[in-house]
């Protein structure tokens, strides 16, 4: 018992594995919404240089998914495709800065799952650690590919 729990007289609750497979489920389905919405954005780049990075990003995005469906399938869940709605823009850096903004999102996200099940279920911790850092590598990605594009250009 911590010290807390001891000044306010709570008793620590246990992490259950169910609530880390469903945890898992969301982020795998806002991942793979995610990545769909980047490869929608990459075929709407106005110039190659822009689709092929964000395909890049996307390929990066697909591998996080594969990451999340193996540990999801190791729990003895099963991964859905059931995804959201693209968001959409009215050019190429508007759509960038959506994706940016996702991704941040999600780095957010996964940082406070990694503090949440950190130290009952290190695994966990560990694996949301890794999403997070993942998550920052292709945020900078992203911010550069909206550094370089047009914020007044309309498609």
């Amino acid at each position: 018992m911590g010290f807390w729990e001891r000044v306010i007289g709570s008793t620590p609750t246990r992490k259950d594995t169910r609530d880390l497979l469903d945890e898992l489920l969301a982020s795998y389905r806002e991942e793979t919404r995610l990545a769909r919405q980047i490869r929608t954005h990459a075929e709407k780049a106005p110039h190659q240089a822009g689709a092929h990075s964000l395909r890049a990003v996307a390929e990066a995005q697909e591998r996080l998914i594969r990451v999340l469906a193996d540990k999801i399938v190791a729990l003895g869940g099963t991964p859905t495709d059931e995804t959201g709605v693209v968001k959409v823009g009215k050019n190429h850096w508007t759509r960038v800065v959506c994706d940016l903004e996702d991704n941040q999102a999600l780095e957010r996200h996964y940082n406070e799952q990694a503090i949440y099940w950190d130290p009952e279920v290190p695994d966990a911790a560990a694996l949301f650690s890794t999403l997070q850092r993942e998550k920052v590598r292709l945020n900078m990605m992203l911010r550069d590919i909206a550094l370089r594009a047009d914020p007044h250009a309309l498609d």
